[in-house]
């Protein structure tokens, strides 16, 4: 099974070219691809927290979450080419939280 929790199913029939372009999609989908969940911590002061996204280029599209329950709403965020930029409306509670996140790398050129 691969990461993506596929696996070749025998009925359908796909021959191997096809197959061995479905997996270099996704191995490429793989790379381009970083997210998670990081875990900050609020002084119940600050509304603008940094994490870095690991992609070495500025990521095309960026999501970002609320993980912890009971923070306020997320005003923005930005990206540049190591971090991502999460501003609060008003300040998390002075405690350890997280968010979830994606950022999608561009493509590079065929």
């Amino acid at each position: 099974m691969s990461r993506w929790g596929l696996t070749y199913k025998g009925l359908e029939i796909v021959t191997p070219e096809d197959w061995n372009a479905i997996v270099d999609a996704l191995n490429d989908l793989d790379e381009r691809v970083k997210g998670g969940k990081v875990e900050l911590t609020g002084d119940g002061t600050t509304t603008t927290f940094q994490f870095t996204h690991e992609l070495g280029t500025t990521p095309t599209t960026t999501i970002v979450g609320k993980a912890s329950p009971n923070l306020p709403d997320i005003d923005y965020w930005t990206a540049d080419e190591t971090h991502i930029t999460v501003t609060f409306k008003t300040p998390p509670p002075a405690t350890t939280f997280q968010l979830w996140w994606i950022a999608l790398k561009p493509p590079t050129a065929p």
